[in-house]
Protein backbone atom coordinates (compact mmCIF):
# COMPACT_ATOMS: atom_id res chain seq x y z
CA UNK A 1 0.00 0.00 0.00
CA UNK A 2 1.07 3.80 -1.14
CA UNK A 3 1.78 5.40 1.97
CA UNK A 4 3.40 8.43 0.45
CA UNK A 5 0.22 11.22 0.05
CA UNK A 6 0.24 12.55 -3.26
CA UNK A 7 1.83 16.09 -3.30
CA UNK A 8 -0.98 19.15 -3.13
CA UNK A 9 0.76 21.89 -5.54
CA UNK A 10 -1.43 25.25 -4.68
CA UNK A 11 -1.29 27.19 -8.67
CA UNK A 12 -0.74 30.81 -7.90
CA UNK A 13 -3.75 32.83 -9.58
CA UNK A 14 -2.79 35.79 -11.25
CA UNK A 15 -4.82 39.15 -10.91
CA UNK A 16 -7.30 39.34 -13.42
CA UNK A 17 -6.38 41.67 -16.43
CA UNK A 18 -9.03 44.77 -15.01
CA UNK A 19 -7.57 44.98 -11.80
CA UNK A 20 -4.03 45.29 -13.18
CA UNK A 21 -5.28 47.83 -15.26
CA UNK A 22 -6.48 49.85 -12.34
CA UNK A 23 -3.37 49.43 -10.41
CA UNK A 24 -1.81 50.77 -12.68
CA UNK A 25 -3.88 53.90 -13.31
CA UNK A 26 -3.57 53.87 -9.49
CA UNK A 27 0.04 54.20 -9.61
CA UNK A 28 0.46 56.64 -12.53
CA UNK A 29 -1.86 59.02 -10.77
CA UNK A 30 -0.13 58.92 -7.41
CA UNK A 31 3.25 59.88 -9.38
CA UNK A 32 1.17 62.70 -11.28
CA UNK A 33 0.15 63.79 -7.60
CA UNK A 34 3.33 64.03 -5.94
CA UNK A 35 4.93 65.43 -9.10
CA UNK A 36 2.17 67.95 -9.10
CA UNK A 37 3.33 69.19 -5.61
CA UNK A 38 6.96 69.45 -5.82
CA UNK A 39 6.03 72.02 -8.50
CA UNK A 40 3.97 73.83 -6.31
CA UNK A 41 6.34 73.24 -3.24
CA UNK A 42 9.05 74.79 -5.97
CA UNK A 43 6.99 78.17 -6.58
CA UNK A 44 9.64 81.15 -5.74
CA UNK A 45 9.04 84.39 -4.32
CA UNK A 46 10.30 87.68 -5.79
CA UNK A 47 11.03 91.13 -4.30
CA UNK A 48 8.95 93.77 -6.97
CA UNK A 49 6.59 96.61 -6.53
CA UNK A 50 3.53 97.79 -8.31
CA UNK A 51 3.36 100.22 -11.07
CA UNK A 52 -0.49 101.58 -11.91
CA UNK A 53 -1.16 103.78 -14.85
CA UNK A 54 -4.65 105.40 -15.99
CA UNK A 55 -5.49 107.48 -19.10
CA UNK A 56 -4.82 107.82 -21.92
CA UNK A 57 -4.59 111.89 -21.29
CA UNK A 58 -7.93 112.73 -20.79
CA UNK A 59 -9.45 109.74 -19.96
CA UNK A 60 -8.73 109.47 -16.02
CA UNK A 61 -9.95 106.96 -13.77
CA UNK A 62 -10.72 105.97 -10.23
CA UNK A 63 -9.10 102.56 -9.25
CA UNK A 64 -11.75 101.15 -6.68
CA UNK A 65 -10.27 97.55 -5.76
CA UNK A 66 -6.76 95.94 -7.40
CA UNK A 67 -6.52 92.75 -6.22
CA UNK A 68 -4.15 89.78 -6.97
CA UNK A 69 -4.92 85.97 -6.26
CA UNK A 70 -8.09 87.42 -4.43
CA UNK A 71 -5.64 87.94 -1.80
CA UNK A 72 -3.25 90.63 -2.02
CA UNK A 73 -3.93 94.10 -3.31
CA UNK A 74 -2.53 97.44 -4.87
CA UNK A 75 -3.45 101.09 -3.71
CA UNK A 76 -6.77 102.69 -4.89
CA UNK A 77 -7.05 106.55 -6.30
CA UNK A 78 -6.65 108.78 -9.31
CA UNK A 79 -5.04 107.66 -12.27
CA UNK A 80 -4.59 110.50 -14.64
CA UNK A 81 -2.29 109.22 -17.61
CA UNK A 82 0.42 106.69 -18.65
CA UNK A 83 -1.61 103.80 -20.04
CA UNK A 84 -0.61 104.49 -23.52
CA UNK A 85 3.18 104.37 -22.78
CA UNK A 86 5.50 101.02 -22.75
CA UNK A 87 7.44 100.89 -20.84
CA UNK A 88 5.07 103.21 -18.41
CA UNK A 89 6.60 105.95 -16.24
CA UNK A 90 4.76 106.20 -12.74
CA UNK A 91 5.01 105.92 -9.38
CA UNK A 92 5.35 102.70 -7.30
CA UNK A 93 3.61 100.69 -5.02
CA UNK A 94 5.73 98.24 -2.30
CA UNK A 95 4.33 95.42 -0.97
CA UNK A 96 6.79 95.46 1.30
CA UNK A 97 7.93 91.59 1.30
CA UNK A 98 8.58 88.88 -1.78
CA UNK A 99 5.50 87.58 -3.25
CA UNK A 100 4.83 84.61 -5.84
CA UNK A 101 3.96 85.95 -9.47
CA UNK A 102 0.06 86.10 -9.50
CA UNK A 103 -1.76 83.89 -11.58
CA UNK A 104 -5.15 86.23 -11.82
CA UNK A 105 -5.95 89.96 -11.34
CA UNK A 106 -9.22 91.14 -10.06
CA UNK A 107 -10.21 95.41 -10.45
CA UNK A 108 -12.89 97.60 -10.86
CA UNK A 109 -12.55 101.41 -11.62
CA UNK A 110 -14.12 104.40 -12.93
CA UNK A 111 -14.04 106.41 -15.98
CA UNK A 112 -14.72 110.00 -15.37
CA UNK A 113 -14.97 110.85 -18.71
CA UNK A 114 -17.49 108.29 -19.96
CA UNK A 115 -19.44 107.81 -15.90
CA UNK A 116 -18.70 104.20 -16.70
CA UNK A 117 -17.36 101.34 -14.21
CA UNK A 118 -15.69 98.50 -15.41
CA UNK A 119 -14.87 95.26 -13.68
CA UNK A 120 -12.21 92.45 -14.57
CA UNK A 121 -11.41 89.00 -13.00
CA UNK A 122 -8.74 87.94 -15.20
CA UNK A 123 -6.32 84.80 -15.45
CA UNK A 124 -2.55 85.81 -16.25
CA UNK A 125 -0.12 83.55 -18.08
CA UNK A 126 2.57 81.42 -16.49
CA UNK A 127 5.27 83.71 -15.79
CA UNK A 128 7.50 80.65 -13.78
CA UNK A 129 9.92 80.04 -16.52
CA UNK A 130 9.87 83.72 -17.25
CA UNK A 131 10.82 85.42 -14.05
CA UNK A 132 14.21 83.78 -12.85
CA UNK A 133 15.21 84.73 -16.30
CA UNK A 134 14.46 88.40 -15.84
CA UNK A 135 15.88 88.43 -12.72
CA UNK A 136 19.09 86.84 -14.07
CA UNK A 137 19.29 89.35 -17.03
CA UNK A 138 17.97 91.91 -14.75
CA UNK A 139 19.76 91.27 -11.25
CA UNK A 140 18.37 93.31 -8.29
CA UNK A 141 21.25 94.78 -7.30
CA UNK A 142 21.39 97.24 -9.98
CA UNK A 143 17.42 97.24 -11.27
CA UNK A 144 13.93 97.52 -10.07
CA UNK A 145 11.23 94.83 -10.60
CA UNK A 146 7.80 96.19 -10.95
CA UNK A 147 4.29 94.05 -12.09
CA UNK A 148 2.75 97.02 -14.39
CA UNK A 149 -0.53 97.59 -14.64
CA UNK A 150 -2.72 99.64 -17.10
CA UNK A 151 -6.31 100.61 -16.71
CA UNK A 152 -7.83 102.61 -19.52
CA UNK A 153 -10.87 105.16 -19.39
CA UNK A 154 -11.81 103.31 -22.25
CA UNK A 155 -12.46 100.07 -20.16
CA UNK A 156 -9.32 98.45 -21.88
CA UNK A 157 -6.62 96.35 -19.64
CA UNK A 158 -2.50 96.03 -20.20
CA UNK A 159 -0.55 93.97 -17.63
CA UNK A 160 3.50 93.82 -18.33
CA UNK A 161 6.66 93.16 -16.25
CA UNK A 162 9.12 96.49 -16.39
CA UNK A 163 12.47 96.66 -15.04
CA UNK A 164 14.62 100.02 -14.87
CA UNK A 165 17.92 100.67 -13.94
CA UNK A 166 18.45 102.16 -10.82
CA UNK A 167 21.34 104.60 -11.50
CA UNK A 168 21.86 104.82 -14.60
CA UNK A 169 22.13 108.10 -16.70
CA UNK A 170 19.59 107.44 -19.14
CA UNK A 171 16.76 104.55 -19.85
CA UNK A 172 18.79 102.38 -22.45
CA UNK A 173 18.96 99.93 -20.41
CA UNK A 174 15.76 99.02 -19.35
CA UNK A 175 13.39 96.09 -19.73
CA UNK A 176 9.80 95.74 -20.47
CA UNK A 177 7.79 92.77 -21.39
CA UNK A 178 3.99 92.65 -22.39
CA UNK A 179 2.55 89.93 -20.11
CA UNK A 180 -1.60 90.84 -21.14
CA UNK A 181 -1.24 92.94 -23.79
CA UNK A 182 -4.92 94.35 -23.84
CA UNK A 183 -8.00 92.92 -22.72
CA UNK A 184 -11.56 94.12 -21.82
CA UNK A 185 -13.54 95.20 -18.54
CA UNK A 186 -16.62 94.56 -18.68
CA UNK A 187 -19.39 97.12 -17.61
CA UNK A 188 -20.85 97.33 -14.14
CA UNK A 189 -23.55 98.72 -11.98
CA UNK A 190 -21.95 101.92 -10.12
CA UNK A 191 -23.05 105.05 -7.72
CA UNK A 192 -21.71 107.84 -10.25
CA UNK A 193 -23.27 110.43 -8.16
CA UNK A 194 -20.15 109.59 -5.61
CA UNK A 195 -17.42 111.22 -8.39
CA UNK A 196 -20.02 114.16 -9.58
CA UNK A 197 -17.68 116.69 -7.70
CA UNK A 198 -14.63 114.85 -8.49
CA UNK A 199 -15.96 114.65 -12.68
CA UNK A 200 -16.87 118.50 -12.31
CA UNK A 201 -13.35 118.88 -11.28
CA UNK A 202 -11.79 117.45 -14.60
CA UNK A 203 -14.37 119.74 -16.35
CA UNK A 204 -13.28 123.06 -15.13
CA UNK A 205 -9.79 122.07 -15.60
CA UNK A 206 -10.43 121.32 -19.42
CA UNK A 207 -9.62 117.74 -19.00
CA UNK A 208 -12.64 116.35 -20.94
CA UNK A 209 -15.89 118.04 -22.22
CA UNK A 210 -18.56 117.32 -19.74
CA UNK A 211 -20.63 114.15 -19.99
CA UNK A 212 -23.60 115.93 -19.11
Amino acid sequence: MNTHATPYFHRARCAPASLQSSLLRLGLLLALSISVSACKSETRSHEFSLQTVGGPAGWPVWVETLTFNDTWSGPNGDLLEGFDQQPPYSGTYSFGAPLPAPQTMQARWFSFRTQTFYEIDLALPDMLESLPQWYRDYPLSRFHHALTVGLAGHGEVQVGWHAWCRNCADRSEDFYAPIVSTARGEEAEGATERYRTRTQAFIDQGIFPSPW
